[in-house]
C-alpha cells in the first residue's frame, strides 16, 4: 500500500482502536474527560493535518478568519463538559456515537481554522476555552455533591484537578507556539 493511502487511513484506524478501548475509558470520569475526549479531538486534528492540502472549498468560504471552525470547536467542547452530557454519552449509545463524531469534528475544525485565524482571534477562543475549562474543573472539585450520576464524587474531584492542569498545559503550549512563530516572522 502506498504511503499516502496509509497516512490517509491512519486517523480512521486510530479511531477504530479507540473504539475498542471506549468501555474502559468511560468507567472513570477522569479517563472519560481527560483521555478519551482529548484523543478524539486529536484524531480529528490529525485528520485535518493530513488533508489540509485537500480541504473542502466550501469550508474555506464559510470559515472567514477561522471564526466558524473555532466556534464549532468551542461549542462542542463546552457541551461535553456538562455533567448531563457525560451521563447521557455513557448511558445512551446513540449519544455516545454523537459525542465521538462531534469531538472528532471539533478537532478537525479547530486545526483547519487556527491557520486562518489571526493571533487576536486565536487568543479569544483559546483563552476563553482555558477560562471555561478551568472554571468547570474548579466546579467539579468544589461541588459538595455529585454532578454526574454515572461517576463517584472522588472521580469528579480527580477530573476537576485534571481539567485545571489541562488548561495550564494548553495555555502554555498555545502561547509558546504563537509567540515563537511571531518571533521567527519578525527576525
Amino acid at each position: 500500500m502506498k504511503r499516502v493511502a496509509t497516512s490517509a487511513l491512519a486517523p480512521g484506524l486510530a479511531l477504530a482502536g479507540l473504539a475498542l478501548a471506549q468501555p474502559w475509558l468511560e468507567q472513570r470520569m477522569f479517563t472519560h474527560m481527560l483521555v478519551e475526549i482529548p484523543l478524539l479531538f486529536a484524531i480529528g486534528a490529525w485528520a485535518a493535518v493530513r488533508m489540509r492540502r485537500h480541504a473542502p472549498a466550501w469550508f474555506a468560504t464559510i470559515d472567514a478568519n477561522g471564526l466558524t471552525g473555532l466556534t464549532v470547536a468551542m461549542l462542542v467542547s463546552a457541551f461535553w463538559m456538562l455533567p448531563i452530557a457525560l451521563d447521557a454519552a455513557v448511558l445512551v449509545p446513540a449519544i455516545g456515537m454523537a459525542k465521538v463524531a462531534s469531538v472528532v469534528l471539533a478537532g478537525w475544525c479547530a486545526v483547519m481554522s487556527l491557520g486562518r485565524a489571526r493571533t487576536a482571534v486565536q487568543a479569544f477562543f483559546v483563552l476563553n476555552w482555558v477560562w471555561m475549562t478551568g472554571a468547570v474543573g474548579a466546579m467539579y472539585q468544589q461541588a459538595p455533591e455529585r454532578l454526574c450520576n454515572t461517576y463517584l464524587q472522588g472521580d469528579q474531584a480527580h477530573a476537576g484537578i485534571g481539567l485545571v492542569v489541562l488548561t495550564i498545559v494548553v495555555a502554555i503550549a498555545w502561547m509558546t507556539t504563537t509567540f515563537r512563530d511571531r518571533e521567527a516572522i519578525n527576525a
